[in-house]
């Protein structure tokens, strides 16, 4: 980080212990946040590629710590009833069904007695499939067959990937990023059906968790189980019948997996459009979360419900995680 970002992250750390100072008003006020990945190594998480998306052991635990000083962290279905506690109503949720989730994020939520909703994308469930985004970056920043990649990615007709250097920095992991970034734009089905393919060329692990694992946390009482899809596809360009298809599809697969699932179904998109809400209305959905917006209100759409996305610098500061709560509206 360089002086002027040194400067601005100082600064927004200050301004959320001051904004903290004046009580600003929290009665009442409810939030939903949105995580994704814990992985186990603390310094991994924090690069850029994989900060936006991922926390480290650390960060998780500073992030709880910090919510229960000003919050009560609660199941989702109590942060979205009206309440008039002093404190704010938080919910966690986590999205995707990463197998990390069950590894390093369950078990300090069961230490803490701390609920959870975790959306899952069930194509992905025990199956030897992979994250695209996940599958790509990890691929070139381990240099594992990185030039398979590349071919693979040139031959969809998708942008190509920066080499790794023989020793990748933050430097590499920036440009990561900031190719991930250019890819979201990539047609869905392309880029989802290169990645199932790299994925099972390099014998990678994969990415989901198990549906005993799936079983076993929903046992514990404190963790319940909604819909994120069947692909880790964005809806928004797909088909009408493909949307519906992930919606009906991974609501079914649930149905099967848990005994009481969630009726919420959570959108891979941060802010799902009048179409893609009135297609899970036509679906049979009554409550649909987005990925990104805010605190809760009276006056949300039950089929956008907002959520505030939480990375690691975010949780690792309590200044900087007070300023970005505060600073929504």
């Amino acid at each position: 980080m360089n002086g002027l970002g040194l400067a601005r992250d100082l600064a927004q750390r200050l301004r959320g212990h001051w904004r903290r100072s004046l009580a600003e008003p929290l009665q009442g006020r409810s939030a939903i946040l949105v995580l994704h990945r814990v992985l186990a190594d603390e310094q991994a998480a924090r690069l850029p590629h994989r900060a936006p998306y991922c926390l480290g052991p650390e960060s998780f635990q500073h992030l709880l710590m910090s919510l229960v000083e000003v919050a009560r962290i609660v199941s989702l279905e109590t942060a979205l009833k009206p309440h008039r506690d002093p404190r704010a109503c938080i919910a966690l949720t986590f999205d995707d069904g990463w197998r990390d989730t069950a590894d390093y994020a369950a078990p300090v939520l069961d230490h803490y007695a701390l609920p959870a909703s975790l959306f899952v994308t069930t194509g992905l469930l025990g199956k030897p499939r992979g994250f695209w985004w996940e599958v790509i970056a990890e691929s070139l920043w381990t240099r594992q067959r990185p030039e398979q990649v590349r071919d693979a990615m040139g031959d969809a007709d998708l942008p190509l990937p920066p080499m790794p250097p023989p020793h990748p920095d933050d430097a590499y992991s920036q440009a990561l990023l900031d190719y991930l970034g250019r890819l979201q734009s990539a047609c869905p089905l392309t880029i989802n059906s290169v990645a199932e393919e790299l994925h099972r060329l390099l014998d990678l692990p994969p990415h989901g968790i198990d549906p005993f694992t799936l079983r076993r946390l929903e046992n514990t009482g404190l963790i319940r189980f909604g819909a994120h899809g069947v692909l880790p596809e964005a809806l928004e360009p797909l088909s009408d019948e493909r949307v519906c298809w992930h919606i009906r599809r991974s609501r079914k697969d649930l149905k099967r997996l848990c005994r009481e699932p969630l009726d919420a179904f959570a959108y891979f998109d941060a802010y799902p459009s009048a179409r893609l809400r009135r297609l899970a209305n036509r679906c049979g959905v009554q409550l649909a979360l987005a990925g990104n917006g805010g605190w809760l209100s009276h006056r949300n759409d039950p089929l956008a419900i907002p959520r505030i996305p939480i990375s690691q610098p975010v949780a690792q500061s309590p200044g900087r995680l007070y300023d970005w709560l505060l600073g929504y509206r």
